[in-house]
């Protein structure tokens, strides 16, 4: 099982065993499924194609892709559970997962026991940054810690992604240019997520002074509506961390709680000391003036601007332990 979603490591991987199938016999000795696929057409089918032998030559090679919005239901731990133990010995099974659905399924369990797992996570907390100045300079570009911190407040910690930026920069403006903040600021647009990390974050650990000159950055080049739903999506996760702590009694793994908040298990790093100056009841309050402020950019006259930095000195209040 290759588990993770570092571009990098995941294509090496799938390379590695591409090349172990004979060439001659490679359109029959491999096979490549998606879990949405299977989840339509039956795990069952697997069972007769792991079972037989390869054409010509061993191995075939049947790798299936679990992405990370995939489903991954009862059905499919029931049948590879089942199915596992009468693999052909000159078969071989390789799952690809952003991250393991469910480790409390015990196919995933007997594999990371067994010692099957290839770790292709991406490094988290620091590491992660030095991460993404390694792929800048791999490609040419100088990027600096603060530009590389800039660049995953506004892209997200999606691997991918930041690859991609990477891919792009390392063109224009090239290796001419030192990536620092401000140049980051200048050369990369918000992602689609960008918000929730970079304005999110310090509403979420009650840094007013920090919200407040992101939030009028953000406002000159964003519209408002799509910021509000940026920050409410930030405090739901919040509210759905805690909800899942408590609904575990406290025993829960980082990555169950990741995949449960729906972030990586970089982003509930940086999410997880905030939870400390939320209760509950905090939590609704910040929810019920997010309503608010979105009841009165629809209905009310007043600018935008005003209802959304209104808002955010109300959460960054609430979210201050002082």
């Amino acid at each position: 099982m290759v588990n993770g979603n570092e571009p990098m490591a995941v294509a090496a991987c799938v390379e590695a065993a591409k090349k172990a199938v004979l060439p001659s016999f490679f359109q029959l000795n491999w096979r490549q499924y998606y879990a949405e696929d299977l989840n339509k057409g039956g795990w069952a089918r697997l069972g007769s194609e792991l079972a037989t032998n390869p054409f010509g030559g061993p191995p075939r090679i049947i790798m299936i892709r679990i992405g990370e919005n995939d489903k991954f239901p009862a059905e499919a731990n029931e049948v590879l559970t089942r199915v596992r133990p009468k693999i052909n010995p000159t078969n071989t099974l390789l799952l690809v997962v952003d991250s393991i659905p469910d480790e409390r399924f015990k196919f995933f369990k007997d594999v990371i026991k067994e010692g099957l797992e290839v770790d292709c996570r991406p490094p988290v907390k620091e590491a992660f940054n030095k991460w993404l100045i390694d792929q800048f300079a791999a490609r040419g570009v100088k990027l600096t810690k603060d530009g590389a911190k800039t660049m995953i407040d506004r892209l997200g910690d999606n691997p991918s992604i930041l690859i991609g930026e990477a891919e792009k920069l390392s063109l224009f403006p090239g290796s001419k240019v030192v990536l620092g903040a401000k140049e980051v600021q200048q050369w990369v647009s918000l992602g689609p997520t960008a918000e929730i990390y970079e304005l999110g974050l310090p509403l979420g650990s009650g840094q007013l002074e920090r919200a407040l000159p992101i939030l009028m950055d953000l406002l000159s080049q964003n519209d408002p509506i799509p910021l509000l739903w940026a920050i409410g999506t930030h405090f739901m996760r919040l509210l759905r961390l805690k909800s899942f702590i408590l609904a575990n009694d406290g025993q829960v793994s980082e990555q169950r709680l990741a995949a449960a908040a729906g972030v990586s298990p970089g982003m509930l790093y940086r999410m997880r000391p905030q939870l400390d100056s939320w209760s509950f009841g905090r939590l609704k309050e910040a929810l019920k003036a997010l309503e608010n402020a979105n009841r009165a950019l629809v209905t009310s006259r007043s600018s935008p601007a005003i209802i959304l930095q209104e808002l955010v000195v109300h959460l960054g209040c609430l979210g201050d332990s002082r």
